[in-house]
């Protein structure tokens, strides 16, 4: 089954702190427990659990270049409401972070794409155009569309194998098995630093 995360930024990074104290002691809203299970200086790792048990979602607090991120490891929805949770009980904005048709077409450079979807097409007729194969990124059509309009979802395997996909909305999902853990690792390492640069 593919795991899914979505990323946040939360503001300056300076606003760690007060979000530690916050949540040091577990924070319980309407249908929410925010609980810590770890905390380093640069970062806050923790699990929202929601009401009846139904469901419990890790997410991480880091800093990086000067800006507050937040990765929750769940589909866009859910993730939407932990960051709504987590950002009103710390008094933050938990905006979504975009990211560029360039960046996304800088992160596919020399992989292996097996679809994409492009939006904003500037062909008469057409709002969002989808490709699917083998090797998408190898052919004219997506040279041409990649010219003609902006990329908003892309599926490719990384230097490992592991096939994701990534939205010009910073949902990332893992169609390879990827915990939800190391998917939040993959994306903080790997993926943020390139998407953070020129921010």
């Amino acid at each position: 089954m593919p795991s899914a995360c979505k990323v946040y930024e939360l503001g300056e990074a300076g606003k760690l702190q007060l979000l530690r104290e916050v949540l040091k002691a577990g924070v319980e809203t309407v249908d929410v427990k925010l609980t810590l299970t770890g905390a380093t200086g640069l970062g806050l790792k923790g699990v929202a659990e929601f009401a009846g048990g139904r469901r419990a979602v890790a997410f991480e607090v880091f800093s990086f270049r000067g800006r507050l991120y937040l990765i929750v490891a769940a589909g866009k929805r859910l993730a939407r409401k932990v960051a709504a949770r987590i950002a009103e009980v710390a008094g933050l904005d938990a905006r979504e972070v975009e990211v560029t048709s360039r960046k996304i077409s800088v992160l596919c450079e020399g992989r292996v794409v097996k679809l994409v979807v492009f939006e904003m097409v500037r062909v008469l007729g057409l709002r969002r155009v989808m490709l699917t194969g083998d090797a998408v990124s190898d052919t004219e059509v997506y040279r041409d569309f990649s010219q003609l309009s902006e990329v908003k979802y892309v599926v490719f395997e990384d230097e490992n194998g592991a096939l994701m996909g990534i939205s010009n909305r910073f949902s990332v999902v893992a169609f390879s098995k990827l915990t939800g853990e190391e998917l939040i690792e993959l994306v903080k390492e790997k993926l943020i630093p390139l998407v953070a640069e020129g921010l």
